[in-house]
């Protein structure tokens, strides 16, 4: 038999804004029912910002049926990264997306409870509108947001040499990521405090390598298109939630291919959509710890195993991972200049002889690779949906943190 979604926890956006205030709803009461459950918020004096027992995080439990196991949150303290300084590092020039993103960075901020000390928003490619934008997000934020206006460096190696604390410890991430698990910062920063692995990437939905991952472990249910509505042709397929068919995906045409270019998912929108639309899924379903593999070794079969066909090759797609201002003592700085990414996942490892994983429980969603992109805003609402998400957590941080305030809006700024 099918599995149930919970009721208050579906979300069906269609581009509508009827449909689109049914989503915020439903999303919103999801929302809340989860979070009032795990969050224990205490009022301290005359201060504003809240002070947690702990931050929620999901922990999977074995069942008797190994493709449903039992999703439990549970309050994590973190105790032991009360005195660890923390910051996010993000590649910022899209606000549109940073929108978005934003949500989840100031519910991490350790001023609003969470873990992160700062965010340093490194400008890559970027418009005045962007920038202005940021310059917004700063004045809400001005203890915990850093625009670095005087870079020094060349290239992407710019980006990097911000990671100047030493002893600190750093998460990379690009400005769009459209979902964070709670919990996901913090726990990528424990396993990387156990000086086990060199990097400790976030477990990537839409990914070059994990999206496979998440293909062969079963959490990838059987998902498909939803018919056109009545009146509309395939040139204007602006398509709502995906419909389930079975726990198991078994269309041959959705079979995704364990190498960082794949066909499906890299290049292909649809097989993009597919994994998306999974994850929200599952959320909607309180399964979303299907996903947690435990660890994936990215270099357990060594180094430089896959290439593109024209001379790079490169071991795991960087887009959300933990480090350390140490593990660039020796790092080649004109290689990270020239190609920061193939530096990060492969030859900087290679050349320590350290291995690069991935975290299970540390659930996030990058929203696309750049040959993606069209094809997943003009094809789905995936985004819509993952906004709508986004903004019940803009209206608890506004309440909790900020005064009522909701944050700028990226999609709709103008200067």
């Amino acid at each position: 038999a099918r599995p149930q979604a919970a009721p208050a926890l579906r979300v069906a956006v269609r581009v509508s804004v009827h449909a689109r205030a049914a989503a915020m709803a439903a999303a919103r009461l999801g929302h809340l029912l989860l979070r009032l459950a795990a969050w224990c918020v205490l009022l301290g004096g005359q201060d504003e910002r809240r002070q947690v027992s702990g931050i929620p995080v999901m922990r999977k439990v074995e069942t008797e049926d190994p493709l449903n196991p039992r999703c439990e949150i549970v309050d994590d303290p973190f105790d032991d990264l009360k005195d660890v300084k923390i910051y996010g590092l993000v590649y910022y020039g899209r606000r549109s997306y940073a929108d978005i993103l934003n949500a989840y960075l100031e519910r991490n901020l350790r001023i609003n409870g969470g873990v992160l000390d700062g965010v340093i928003f490194a400008m890559v490619k970027w418009t005045v509108e962007d920038l202005s934008y940021l310059v917004a997000l700063k004045q809400r934020n001005p203890e915990s947001y850093v625009i670095p206006w005087h870079m020094e460096g060349g290239a992407w190696d710019v980006i990097w040499r911000l990671a100047d604390e030493p002893g600190a410890y750093y998460i990379k991430i690009d400005d769009d990521v459209t979902y964070i698990a709670d919990g996901a910062i913090p726990e990528m920063i424990r396993e990387k405090k156990r000086g086990r692995f060199l990097f400790v990437s976030a477990n990537v939905v839409n990914h070059g390598i994990l999206s496979a991952v998440h293909q062969e472990i079963a959490a990838l249910p059987h998902l498909s298109k939803p018919p056109l509505p009545q009146g509309r042709d395939m040139m204007e397929q602006k398509l709502g939630p995906w419909e389930w068919k079975a726990e198991v995906m078994n269309d041959p045409r959705f079979r995704i291919e364990h190498t960082f270019y794949s066909d499906c998912v890299w290049r292909r929108w649809d097989c993009a959509a597919l994994v998306h639309e999974a994850l929200l899924w599952r959320l909607e379903n309180q399964s979303s710890c299907v996903f947690d593999f435990g660890i994936f070794d990215f270099h357990a079969h060594g180094y430089e195993t896959m290439n593109d066909g024209i001379g790079r090759s490169i071991d795991w797609n960087d887009n959300f991972f933990a480090f350390k201002h140490e593990d660039f003592d020796d790092i080649d700085w004109a290689g990270v200049a020239n190609d920061d990414e193939r530096e990060m996942s492969t030859l900087h490892p290679k050349r320590r002889q350290e291995h690069a994983v991935a975290l299970g429980r540390a659930v996030i969603a990058h929203w696309t690779f750049s040959v993606q992109e069209k094809g997943l805003l003009a094809n789905t609402t995936l985004l819509e949906r993952y906004r709508a998400r986004a903004e019940v957590i803009m209206e608890d941080n506004a309440n909790r943190f900020y005064g009522g305030k909701w944050q700028p809006r990226g999609h709709t700024w103008e200067r």
